[in-house]
């Protein structure tokens, strides 16, 4: 499961999923660069390990057993504050069936940017006048590999941390639980900002890959999306710094010439 790739695959699980998220992870274990290491991180003590996970762990997966209390930010909020941060860090979802290239791709759009945040999916946020953010739901898919303040990684598709941008995070402390504690994009994003890491995507257009089937049944996307859950976790999240520049790049990007 691991190899010589630079950087390391963390995420998470919980409930009956545990059952598939093997998928998951044989999908990145068979890409075309393995991870230097793949974490499966587990808040739940008395859970027992299917032995399709028992098996990925002799050919090498790290599960490793965290408190619980973090929810969606068990993908990542266990690794800052108990492994060494000197390596990029990938974020993965427990329900998607990554390709052979996933890894590759996210690791070459590094090396070309490495002060950048680097995804396959990302949305374009919009502001009103007033200063507060546009609907989740009214925001545009991205369509273009530049790096903006205003770009917006969703890690269902994979996202690549840098080292220092690990470290924020760690600084940043617990305030996640109290303004973003459904949304791990949401606080991944506004500390990006915040360190001044802008976001671009590894190809022009979203890629969203495939969903491992009966995954949908359960999940967060129709409390953060449908029920609002993002647009007031935006708000509570952003600062007038980060605010502020993602506006700038929002009016930045509206005086660019048209592509072409």
């Amino acid at each position: 499961m691991s190899g010589e790739a630079q950087s390391v695959v963390s995420l998470t699980t919980h409930g009956r999923r545990i059952e598939d998220v093997w998928l998951a992870i044989e999908s990145i274990g068979r890409g075309t660069v393995r991870p230097r290491r793949i974490i499966l991180w587990l808040d739940d003590s008395d859970v027992r390990l299917p032995h399709r996970i028992r098996r990925l762990r002799r050919r090498g997966l790290e599960v490793l057993r965290t408190s619980p209390g973090l929810g969606v930010h068990t993908k990542y909020q266990p690794y800052i504050r108990t492994q060494p941060l000197d390596l990029p860090l990938v974020l993965a979802d427990d329900d998607i069936i990554y390709p052979p290239s996933w890894l590759e791709g996210l690791e070459r759009a590094y090396e070309e940017s490495p002060e950048h945040v680097v995804a396959y999916r990302a949305h374009t946020i919009d502001m009103n006048e007033d200063g507060s953010f546009q609907p989740y739901r009214l925001w545009r898919s991205c369509d273009d590999a530049s790096a903006s303040f205003a770009h917006f990684a969703t890690s269902v598709s994979g996202q690549l941390l840098a080292p220092s941008l690990q470290v924020e995070l760690l600084r940043q402390g617990d305030a996640f639980l109290e303004q973003a504690p459904t949304a791990d994009d949401i606080w991944l994003h506004r500390t990006a900002v915040l360190a001044g890491y802008r976001t671009r995507q590894v190809d022009p257009g979203q890629r969203h890959w495939w969903f491992v089937p009966g995954s949908q049944t359960t999940g967060l996307n129709a409390v953060n999306v449908g029920g609002g859950g993002n647009d007031r976790q935006m708000e509570l999240s952003h600062t007038e710094v980060t605010r502020s520049r993602i506006r700038e790049d929002i009016e930045a990007n509206r005086l660019e010439p048209p592509h072409g």
